[in-house]
C-alpha cells in the first residue's frame, strides 16, 4: 500500500522545470485533440450494448501489445472432490504465470474495432493438478453500411480454470453475458463463447430501430456440471427526445438448453429505458421490465416415510414445470475525469447460472474505479456483490461476493511493475460450506509506449 501511494504521489507531483513545462504542454495539446477526436454520441442505450472494450480511465487507448511474467499465490482453490469426510478441500498453492495480450481501440471513416485480450499459463510448483492455460477474448466490430445503417459484431470467447482472480473482472460491457463463467463454484476447467450480431436503422435523426441476434456455449470438464447452449433474439427502438436524452423500448426472446441436465428454460421479457447525458463525462441508463420464465427440469422431493420402507428409498426424482414472472432493472451510471473513471451497475434478471445452479434468479451490483495517468501510473479497484436464487431447483441461495485492485507503474521506456489482489467470498445452503480464496499477483510487464500500460 505504501509503494502505490508513493507511485500515485509521484505520478501526480513530478518535478519542476523546463521539461516538465514543455511536458505539460504537449500533454495539454494531446488531450485537446483527444477531445476533438470524441465526437459525443448521445447517452447509452443499454439494450444497444454501447461498447467500452479499449477504454481505460475515461479515454480510448491506442492498440498497446504486451508480455509479462508474475508470481503468483492463490488460497482457496477448490476442486471437484470430497475428502475422507466428506468435505470439499480448499487448497493453497504458488507458482509463475507468463502472459501476453492486446488492448485498445481504433475508429475509421465507416469503422471501429476494439479488443481486449488476454492469455496466460501457470505453474504452481506444490499443486501440479491446477497448472493450465486461461485465455480471454472480447472483440467488437463496428460498420456503417449506409449513412443510416449500422451493423455491429461482438464476440466473447475463453477457457479459465480458476473462480478467482483477473480474468473475472476483465472489463466487460454489458449485462446479458450468458456464457461468461462468472459465479463458478469450483475451480475446473471451462471453455465458452458468445457471438452476438445487431443492426441498427436510423430512420430520422431521432427515431431509430434495431435488430439482434445471439448464440452461446458452455463446457465445463466435470461429467458432473451442466453446460449450456442458448440464443437470444431481440428487437428494439428509441427516441431521441433531447441530444442527451433518449427513451427506448425493447423486447427480447431467449433459450437456455442444459447439456448433461434434463432440462432447458424460455424466458420471454420486456422492457422500458431511458438514458440521459448529464454531460460529455456523466452517463446515466437505466430499463426497467418484466421476464416471463418458463422453466422445465428434474428436482428432488421427499418420499412419505410409509412409501419409503416400502421401495427403500427416501427421495425421488421427478419433473417439474414452472412458470415466473420477474422484475427486471438494469442501471448503469457512469462518470469520465481527465484521467480516470468511475463505474456504478446494477442489474436485477435471470441468469443460466454456474453449472450446480440451473435457471436462477440474480441480483448483482457493482462499483469500478480506474485511472490511467500521463507518465508512470495506471490502476484500478472494483468490488461487487450478489445474489442467485434457482428458479425451480429445491436450492438454498447463493452470495458472492468479489473484490480486487492492481495496476502498472512504468519503470522504463517499455518495462511495468505490475500487482494485483483479488478477494472472492461465497455462501450457498450448506452453512458448513464458506468459501474465502485470496490471489496475489507481482511481477513485470513488457510493453512499448510513452504512456502507462492499462492492462486491468
Amino acid at each position: 500500500m505504501t509503494l502505490w501511494i508513493s507511485a500515485f504521489g509521484w505520478a501526480q507531483n513530478p518535478p519542476q522545470g523546463q521539461d516538465q513545462k514543455n511536458s505539460d504542454q504537449k500533454e495539454q495539446q494531446d488531450q485537446t485533440q483527444a477531445d476533438q477526436d470524441q465526437t459525443y454520441a448521445g447517452p447509452s442505450i443499454l439494450s444497444r450494448d454501447k461498447s467500452l472494450i479499449g477504454e481505460r480511465g475515461g479515454k480510448l487507448i491506442d492498440f498497446r501489445l504486451y508480455g509479462d511474467i508474475t508470481g503468483v499465490y492463490d488460497s482457496g482453490l477448490t476442486p471437484l472432490v470430497v475428502d475422507p469426510q466428506g468435505n470439499v478441500p480448499n487448497q493453497g498453492a504458488y507458482g509463475v504465470e507468463a502472459g501476453f495480450g492486446v488492448v485498445g481501440s481504433k475508429s475509421w471513416v465507416h469503422d471501429k474495432l476494439s479488443v481486449d485480450y488476454r492469455g496466460t499459463y501457470r505453474y504452481y510448483a506444490n499443486n501440479t493438478n491446477f497448472n493450465g492455460t486461461d485465455q480471454f477474448l472480447n472483440l467488437a466490430y463496428s460498420h456503417l453500411l449506409s449513412r443510416h445503417i449500422t451493423i455491429d459484431f461482438k464476440e466473447t470467447a475463453g477457457t479459465t480454470s480458476l473462480a478467482n482472480g483477473a480474468f473475472n473482472y476483465t472489463p466487460l460491457t454489458n449485462t446479458d453475458l450468458f456464457a461468461v463463467p462468472v459465479n463458478e463454484l469450483f475451480d475446473i476447467r471451462t471453455n465458452f463463447v458468445q457471438s452476438r450480431i445487431d443492426l441498427v436503422w436510423q430512420k430520422t435523426a431521432r427515431l431509430s430501430f434495431g435488430f439482434g441476434g445471439e448464440g452461446f456455449v458452455v463446457r465445463r470438464s466435470s461429467l458432473f456440471l451442466a453446460g449450456l447452449n442458448g440464443y437470444n433474439a431481440r428487437a428494439n427502438t428509441a427516441y431521441r427526445i433531447t441530444r442527451r436524452q433518449t427513451i427506448s423500448g425493447n423486447y427480447e426472446y431467449t433459450y437456455f438448453d442444459f447439456q448433461r441436465q434434463f432440462g432447458y428454460a424460455k424466458l420471454q421479457s420486456g422492457t422500458l429505458g431511458y438514458a440521459f447525458g448529464v454531460s460529455r463525462k456523466w452517463d446515466f441508463s437505466m430499463q426497467v421490465g418484466g421476464i416471463r420464465v418458463e422453466s422445465y427440469g428434474l428436482n428432488q422431493v421427499a418420499l412419505d416415510p410409509a412409501i419409503a420402507v416400502i421401495v427403500g428409498q427416501s427421495v425421488a426424482i421427478v419433473t417439474y414445470f414452472r412458470v415466473l414472472y420477474v422484475p427486471m432493472i438494469e442501471g448503469r451510471l457512469i462518470r469520465r475525469f481527465d484521467r480516470s473513471s468511475f463505474s456504478a451497475d446494477y442489474s436485477m434478471g435471470v441468469t443460466p447460472g454456474d453449472g450446480v445452479y440451473l435457471t436462477s434468479r440474480q441480483n448483482v451490483g457493482s462499483l469500478s474505479y480506474s485511472y490511467t495517468g500521463y507518465r508512470r501510473l495506471a490502476a484500478n479497484i472494483s468490488a461487487s456483490y450478489g445474489t442467485m436464487t434457482a428458479v425451480g431447483q429445491t436450492l438454498g441461495q447463493l452470495t458472492n461476493f468479489q473484490a480486487g485492485a492492481g495496476g502498472t507503474y512504468k519503470l522504463g521506456h517499455a518495462l511495468h511493475l505490475e500487482m494485483r489482489y483479488d478477494y472472492r467470498h461465497y455462501t450457498t445452503q450448506n452453512s458448513f460450506y464458506k468459501k474465502d480464496s485470496n490471489r496475489v499477483t507481482i511481477g513485470l510487464a513488457f510493453s512499448p509506449g510513452a504512456t502507462p500500460l492499462a492492462i486491468f
